[in-house]
C-alpha cells in the first residue's frame, strides 16, 4: 500500500512524505528545519513515519477510545485511518496533514 502526505505548520509546507508498506520503503523530503519540522533526523523509515502519525492519535489506553473511534467510523485506532478523518491535527500544536488532490489550508482545519 502507498501512502502519500504532506505535513504543514499552519500554512506552512514542511514536509511531503511517501510510504510503500509493500516494499518497506519511504521517504521525507523536508522544506524547513528546526521547531517547525517534525521530522528533525535524518531518518526515513515506516516506523520513524508512523510514530509521528501514531502521535496524531489518542492514546490505546484511553477509558473512552472505543467511543471516540466509533463517533469517527472507525472500529481500531489505526493512525493512518484517523489523520485521514482529522488531518492530525492536535490542539496543542501547529501540525497538520494534507492528502494528495485536497485543497484545505490551516484556515479550515485548526482547532483553536
Amino acid at each position: 500500500m502507498i501512502y502519500d502526505f504532506s505535513v504543514f505548520f499552519e500554512d506552512e509546507l514542511v514536509a511531503d512524505v511517501r510510504m510503500d508498506t509493500d516494499k518497506n520503503k519511504s521517504s521525507i523530503k523536508r522544506y524547513v528545519m528546526g521547531a517547525k519540522q517534525p521530522f528533525m533526523c535524518d531518518r526515513q523509515d515506516i516506523p520513524y513515519i508512523y510514530d509521528f502519525l501514531s502521535s496524531r492519535c489518542y492514546e490505546n489506553g484511553r477509558a473512552d477510545l472505543k467511543e471516540i473511534l466509533a463517533a469517527h467510523g472507525l472500529a481500531d485506532n489505526d493512525p493512518y485511518a484517523w489523520v485521514r478523518r482529522t488531518h492530525g491535527v492536535k490542539y496543542s500544536d501547529f501540525w497538520w496533514i494534507r492528502f494528495p488532490s485536497e485543497k484545505c489550508t490551516w484556515e479550515d482545519v485548526r482547532v483553536r
